[in-house]
Formats: C-alpha cells, structure tokens, sequence
C-alpha cells in the first residue's frame, strides 16, 4: 500500500463525513487507506465513524481517552501499513488530484522528508501555513495585537513568512500540521510526535526532528486543499488569559523552547 491517511477526531461533527467524502472522489492511482482515530469524541461524528468503517479501507482506532493530537496521530500510525503517511485535519478538504499530485512529487525527491501543499481557507484566501524558525516573542506578538503595530508588525511579517510568494515551491523551515505527508519509515526513525505536547507545538516539533534528521521540508503549492480552519488561540491579550486552550499552548510552548534551546 502506498499511503495511509492518518486523521484524528475530537468532536468535530460534521467535518470527519466531509473530509471522507473528499478524499473518496479522489483521483489515484495507487492504493490507500484512511485510519481515524477518535479521542473519545462524545457528539454525532462518531457515531459516522463507527457507521463507515469497512476494516480495510477505513480503520477507526478508538482512545479511551482525549490522548491529544500527537498521540492520538501515533496510535493511528502504528496499524498503518503505507509507505508514506499523511497527517491531515479532519476539518481539511482535498481536491481531486491533490494526492496525485503529492504522491508524484514526493516519490521523485528523496531529499524531502515532510511535503506540504497550499491550504487555502473557504473564501479562497491562502493560509500562511509556513513558518521561519522563530522566539518565544514571535508567538506572542502573533497571538496579540501587537502584531498590528511597528517594529513588532515587522517580525510578525518575517516570522509567519508574508514575504514570500505563495505560488512558488519553496523549502521552508516549519510547517503548520493540518496537512503533512511524510515517509512511514522517517516518522518511525524519528518516534513520530514527541507527546509530551497535548495540543500545539507537536506539528513544528515534528518539523524540527525531520530537518534534525537530515530531510527537507517542502512547500508545494501545486497540490491544494481547503482548510475550514478555527483559530483556537488567538484574541486579545486579556481575553487570551482566561482561556483554557492560551494556557495549553502556553505550556506547549515552554516544553517547545525548553527543548530547542
């Protein structure tokens, strides 16, 4: 098999029914399977989930717990049986030929070790999904209104790559975990998340061992999907305070630094 289609389910509703539905009008030729993982999701999607899957082409692997995204991706990846592994959103919608036209790119380059395509939201603009490495004050000023005023809207710009044009192919030094494909034996050299991370942080620390490891990571614009994304920590800075989800990036970021220092 060539590829398995890692995605992880957390009350997402009707999204899981939508991202299936893309990916079965898929134009391929070569075989894949799709592996759900539900981090006991207690709303309607699991119920579909339990309903499509089949044991062979759609596998669903339930935790009996929230483990989180990175873990949960790892207890998907363990049954998986593709030579490539894509990590995606369920909350993601690919096009027609974009795992054609993953697949045709990243068979041909050895040298890369997580391909990534252009998300572009529903209203068609495209997602900043790159990132150049970065400082604990780039997170901050990205997720505050400091982003809005000069010196800082200047780093912001940098950090988050506004400088580069999204049309053009490009080897990046981070990318966004909605949508990455990568070789099964890489994420198993590399012991796939580290999930110490419950949620954020674990896509650029995956990056960070991939590039650690002596791989590329690559932007690929000519493969495209459509990202129905929820931003979950950003806002004012008061209101950020008193959110759960600011202090479980917080706390993801520190783990983040503290390790990459």
């Amino acid at each position: 098999m060539k590829l398995s289609i890692l995605i992880v389910n957390y009350n997402q509703k009707y999204f899981p029914r939508l991202c299936l539905e893309a990916l079965k009008k898929s134009k391929t030729d070569f075989e894949y399977e799709v592996i759900f993982c539900d981090n006991a999701s207690t709303d309607d999607s699991l119920v579909f989930l339990k309903s499509a899957e089949d044991g062979k082409k759609v596998r669903l692997v339930r935790a009996r717990k929230n483990l989180g995204y990175g873990k949960a991706n790892n207890l998907a990846a363990k049954g998986a049986r593709g030579k490539y592994l894509l990590i995606l959103n369920a909350d993601v919608m690919v096009e027609e030929n974009t795992l054609q036209e993953m697949m045709d790119y990243i068979e041909k380059h050895e040298e890369v070790g997580i391909l990534a395509p252009k998300l572009v939201y529903h209203d068609g603009t495209i997602q900043p999904s790159c990132r150049r490495d970065f400082k604990f004050l780039d997170l901050f000023i990205k997720r505050t209104f400091l982003k809005k005023i000069p010196p800082f809207k200047k780093r912001y710009q940098r950090y988050v790559m506004a400088d580069y044009n999204k049309n053009n192919e490009q080897e990046v030094d981070l990318v966004t975990g909605a949508f990455m494909m990568i070789p099964r034996f890489l994420f198993e050299k590399i012991c796939g998340f580290d999930e110490r991370y419950f949620l954020f942080m674990e896509d650029f620390d995956l990056c960070k061992k991939v590039r650690a490891a002596g791989y590329k990571i690559i932007y690929y614009p000519l493969a495209r999907a459509t990202h129905y994304h929820k931003r979950l920590s950003e806002g004012s800075a008061f209101g950020l305070a008193f959110k759960k989800i600011s202090w479980l990036h917080l706390n993801s970021a520190i783990k983040y630094f503290w390790k990459w220092k």
